[in-house]
């Protein structure tokens, strides 16, 4: 199904990982530093990465910013043992899709990573997406915003979730700018 890389130092660490994750029907690598990681995702495609806070000579921010640098679009979960809020709202402002501490049960990993693996759907359909060029000049930023959604709805094939998704902004949202006042330019662009 997904081929998920676990960056951890300690062996320990991923048994429960691998187990749960194998069951689930993914395919389960392991890297011990982030350079390991980085010769992982250099030979081969993986969907989504697991890592721990505390890697060899790098904070799970100071990772991400290194796959960053690296060019890797690979969603990143941190997991780890020794969790604080100051660590999670740190890693999550470097662009970590979620951040678990332990312990956690195979249920609630197998749904975090289904989560993470759709968010790297969602991505990845985002980036396939043709590259246009509005020009502003001629359209009002109510325009503007109009034909976005109406295109994003024609790639998430009508799908509002997907489309939010797309978008960047909440289900609740998209909502209110079909329903709202310009309800009426947003229909009549899509028809």
């Amino acid at each position: 199904m997904a081929t998920i890389l676990h960056v951890d130092d300690e062996p320990s660490a991923g048994r429960l990982l691998e187990d749960t994750l194998s069951r689930a029907g993914h395919r389960f690598v392991a890297a011990a530093t982030p350079v390991g990681a980085l010769q992982v995702l250099a030979r081969e495609y993986v969907d989504l990465i697991i890592a721990d806070y505390s890697l060899p000579g790098l904070t799970g921010p100071e990772f991400l910013s290194l796959l960053q640098r690296e060019g890797h679009r690979v969603p990143v979960m941190i997991l780890t043992g020794h969790g604080s809020i100051d660590h999670a709202v740190a890693a999550l402002k470097a662009g970590a899709i979620d951040y678990r501490t332990n312990p956690v049960t195979p249920h609630q990993l197998e749904l975090a990573v289904a989560q993470a693996l759709e968010f790297g759907r969602v991505r990845r359909e985002t980036d396939a997406l043709p590259r246009t060029t509005i020009v502003l000049s001629s359209l009002n930023i109510d325009e503007a915003e109009a034909v976005l959604i109406q295109r994003a709805l024609e790639a998430a094939n009508g799908n509002r979730t997907r489309t939010a998704q797309l978008l960047g902004i909440s289900v609740r949202t998209l909502r209110n700018k079909l329903n709202g006042p310009g309800r009426i330019e947003i229909a009549r662009r899509a028809s």
